[in-house]
C-alpha cells in the first residue's frame, strides 16, 4: 500500500491519526466491512468482474473472520486503518492472487463513506428509541395530572392557571417535532456510497444499484464526488439532536426550580439524587443538572462538525470522512443518556398537588379572568378590564391581603375610583373567577389546558408515536430482510460454485 511512500509512518502519524480512527469502535467497524465485502464480492460475480471460483474463496475466508471476531484480528497501526488490517488478513491467508481482487472496483473513500452511514443508521433508532419512549412517559403523567391546577409562567412570574398535565403534553408535544427532525434525517442517509470509488467511478461494469440493496439503502447516492465529499447529514442529525437538547433542557430547567426549597412543589426520587459530603441535609438533583448542561455538549458537537466542514474544498479528505463525524458519536451517546435520565427522572417524581393549587389561588394568576368577567358580563373595553384589575392587585399587595379573598366591594371600590363606575358583580361571579380549577375548565379552545382540550393534544401526540414506532419498525425491516438477502445470495453463490 505504501509503495509510492518509501518510509513508514512517522509514530506520531501512528499514535494521533491511524490508532484512535481505527480504535473508536473496532467491533461495529468489523461487521460493517464484512458485510460491505461480502456484498461487494457477490455483486464482482454477478457483473462478471470475478470468477465463482474466486468469489467461493473470498467468501469463505470472510466467513472465517466473522467466526474468529475482531479480536483474533491483530491490528497493525502501520496498515493505517481496520480495512487494510481486514486485507491483509484475507491475503495472509488466501493469497494476493485471490484477496487482492477483492478491492477491484473501489475505494476506501467510499467503503467509509458507506460504514459511517450505515454506522449512523444503526445509531439513529438507538437514540429515537429512547425518545419516544420518553415522550410516551410525559403522555402518561399528563393523563394522571390533567386536574392538577397550577400556576402558569411567563417571564418566570405567576401569569394565569393551568395545569400539570397541559404542561407535560406541551413539553412531549416539543419533543415530538423534534422526532421528526431526527427521522427525517434517516431517507437523506439512507443512500448508498459503494461505487463512487475514490470519486470519479470505476471502469469496471459494477451494479452500484444491486450494492445499495444488499446493504439494506434504499438507493444509490447519484454522484459519484458527492458521495465522498458530503457528510451534511451528519450536520442534519447533530442540530436536531442540538435542538431535541435544548428542549429537554428547558423542562429540567423547570423541575429545577420546582425542587427548591423556594418553589418545593415536586420532588425528585432518592434514587436520582445525591447528598453532599458535608451538608447532611441536601438532598441534590443531579440527573436534572446533567440534562441541563448535556444540552451544550450537543450544541458544541453541532458546532465542532461544521466548523470542520466549512473550509474544506468539495472533495474526499481526512477532514470530511473523519474529523467531521468524530463529534456524532459522543452526541448520540449523549442524547441517549439524557433521554434515559429524563426518564427514570419523571418517573419517580413526587408533585405536591396541594402546594400547586394553593399557589395558584393565591399569587394573582386568576386576575386575568376577573378582568375577562367585567368585559364578557359588564360590556367593559378589555384596556379599561385592566386597568381595574391592575390597580386592584397594587392594592391587594399594599394592604397584604389574600388575593383569593377579594370580593365584590373591594372590587366596586377600585373600578368607580379608576373609571367612575361600580360593576356590582356578585359574590358568586368574584369567587368563580377567583377559583384556578374554574379558569382552567373554563379553557375548552384547542390546546388549551382545560382537560378536554389536553385530553385531545394527549390523543394527537400519541398518534403520532405511534405512526414514528412503525417507521422505525419499517426500517429495520427492512434492513433484515437486506440482510437475509444477502446470505442468500451468498448461500446460492456458494452453492454455484
Amino acid at each position: 500500500m505504501r509503495e509510492r511512500i518509501k518510509a513508514g509512518p512517522a509514530q506520531e502519524v501512528v499514535e494521533y491519526l491511524f490508532k484512535p480512527r481505527a480504535l473508536t469502535s473496532p467491533g461495529r467497524d468489523f461487521r460493517i466491512l464484512l458485510r460491505i465485502n461480502r456484498a461487494h464480492v457477490v455483486m464482482l460475480l454477478r457483473q462478471g468482474i470475478l470468477s465463482s471460483e474466486h468469489a467461493k474463496a473470498l467468501l469463505d475466508v470472510l466467513s472465517d473472520l466473522e467466526s474468529q471476531g475482531v479480536e483474533a484480528l491483530p491490528f497493525d497501526p502501520g496498515l493505517e486503518d481496520a480495512y487494510l488490517n481486514m486485507e491483509h488478513a484475507i491475503i495472509q491467508r488466501i493469497g494476493s492472487d485471490i484477496g487482492g481482487r477483492m478491492h477491484t472496483g473501489r475505494s476506501r473513500n467510499d467503503i467509509y463513506a458507506t460504514i459511517t452511514r450505515i454506522a449512523v443508521r444503526e445509531a439513529l433508532p438507538s437514540m429515537a428509541g429512547p425518545l419516544l419512549s420518553f415522550i410516551g412517559l410525559l403522555l402518561d403523567k399528563a393523563e394522571v395530572h390533567t386536574d392538577t391546577v397550577m400556576p402558569g409562567y411567563t417571564h418566570l412570574q405567576p401569569a394565569q392557571p393551568t395545569t400539570m398535565g397541559h404542561y407535560f403534553a406541551s413539553i412531549a408535544c416539543a419533543l415530538e417535532r423534534d422526532t421528526q427532525r431526527v427521522l427525517q434525517v434517516y431517507p437523506r442517509l439512507d443512500l448508498c456510497p459503494m461505487g463512487a470509488c475514490a470519486f470519479a467511478g470505476t471502469g469496471f461494469p459494477i451494479d452500484r444499484a444491486l450494492m445499495a440493496r444488499l446493504l439494506g439503502f434504499d438507493d444509490i447516492l447519484e454522484s459519484t464526488l458527492d458521495a465522498v465529499a458530503s457528510r451534511d447529514y451528519v450536520s442534519e442529525l447533530l442540530s436536531a439532536t442540538a435542538t431535541m437538547g435544548v428542549t429537554l433542557s428547558r423542562m429540567a430547567q423547570d423541575l429545577y426550580l420546582w425542587c427548591t426549597n423556594e418553589w418545593a412543589t415536586v420532588e425528585v426520587a432518592d434514587e436520582v439524587a445525591m447528598t453532599s459530603s458535608i451538608m447532611p441535609q441536601k438532598k441534590n438533583p443531579v440527573t436534572l443538572e446533567y440534562i441541563k448542561s448535556g444540552a451544550g455538549a450537543l450544541q458544541g458537537a453541532l458546532v465542532s462538525s461544521l466548523t470542520v466542514q466549512k473550509g474544506v474544498n468539495f472533495m474526499h479528505c481526512q477532514d470530511m470522512s473523519h474529523e467531521a463525524i468524530a463529534p456524532v458519536w459522543d452526541a448520540l451517546d449523549k442524547a441517549t443518556a439524557m433521554l434515559r435520565l429524563a426518564h427514570r427522572t419523571i418517573e419517580g417524581l413526587t408533585i405536591d398537588r396541594q402546594r400547586l393549587l394553593q399557589r395558584a389561588r393565591q399569587d394573582f394568576c386568576t386576575a386575568t379572568e376577573l378582568a375577562d368577567l367585567m368585559v364578557r358580563n359588564k360590556g367593559l373595553p378589555f384596556r379599561e378590564a385592566h386597568g381595574i384589575v391592575g390597580n386592584l392587585v397594587s392594592e391587594v399587595l399594599a394592604q397584604g391581603a389574600p388575593w383569593d379573598e377579594v370580593d365584590s366591594e373591594a372590587i366596586d371600590r377600585v373600578a368607580l375610583r379608576v373609571s367612575g363606575r361600580q360593576l356590582a358583580l356578585t359574590a358568586a361571579q368574584v369567587r368563580e373567577c377567583l377559583d384556578p380549577t374554574r379558569n382552567v375548565q373554563r379553557k375548552t379552545t384547542p390546546g388549551s389546558p382545560g382537560p378536554e382540550p389536553t385530553k385531545t393534544l394527549i390523543a394527537s401526540v400519541r398518534s403520532s408515536l405511534a405512526h414514528h414506532s412503525l417507521t422505525l419498525n419499517a426500517w429495520a425491516e427492512h434492513d433484515r430482510r437486506a440482510q437475509h438477502n444477502l446470505v442468500e445470495e451468498m448461500t446460492t453463490l456458494t452453492r454455484e460454485g
